[in-house]
């Protein structure tokens, strides 16, 4: 049995869950008690996700991913040559470790009390963004012309991608492969129903933060 611990509108959970639905596996999605001590003890780092499988606790959204590859390798979605690997991976890597200064970015201008260099992490994401433009495919999906892991990890990123586009940034429209690339995602059925749980997640979690602030401003 597979136990994914976190929400639907973390694009670390996110990932997991278009891996899952790609390969036919079924998971089950149990909210994510962070801070508590019981799933301190699934994840000392206490982030999401973690994943369950028959008694086997694994943290890491990307080790989940690799995982669950080797679990049930069929489909792959890794891609079947080393050199299509290594894209998946490179693409993996590349968002993760140089383009989630977007979620900041976000969040900075959801919340003003948020003490950010604004200047700095936009250097930092543009810098990323630009080897993005550099690894991704010219067409089709983002590492090879099938659905890969590449696209279960970028994909979830590019929902929130997307709400710095309509707030009249150009970072992700000016570079023609990243905009081909959104305009690509947002017409396949698994990115739409992704999208569509993260949808739900997030205005659910930003209704309730609201409420919250408009609460503790009132004492």
């Amino acid at each position: 049995m597979l136990v994914l611990h976190g929400s639907n509108g973390s694009p670390f959970v996110a990932r997991v869950r278009m891996q899952a639905y790609a390969k036919g596996l079924e998971i089950e999605l149990r909210p994510a008690a962070l801070g508590t001590p019981e799933f301190q003890r699934l994840n000392p780092i206490g982030k999401m996700p973690v994943l369950e499988h028959d008694g086997f606790v694994l943290p890491e959204s990307l080790v989940i991913c690799e995982y669950l590859e080797d679990a049930f390798p069929t489909p792959s979605l890794l891609g079947a040559l080393p050199q299509e690997r290594a894209q998946v991976r490179l693409i993996c890597r590349t968002v993760d470790l140089y383009c989630s200064g977007l979620l900041l970015l976000l969040w900075a201008a959801a919340d003003p009390r948020l003490k950010l260099n604004i200047a700095e992490e936009r250097e930092k994401l543009d810098k990323g963004l630009n080897a993005l433009e550099s690894f991704l495919s010219a067409d089709g999906f983002a590492a090879s012309d099938m659905l890969t892991l590449a696209d279960c990890v970028l994909a979830p990123w590019l929902f929130y991608g997307a709400m710095l586009t309509k707030q009249g940034d150009d970072a992700l429209t000016r570079r023609p492969k990243l905009a081909r690339y959104m305009e690509f995602a947002g017409h396949q059925e698994l990115v739409r129903k992704i999208w569509g749980e993260m949808d739900e997640s997030y205005r659910a979690f930003m209704t309730k933060w609201r409420a919250q602030q408009q609460a503790a401003s009132a004492t």
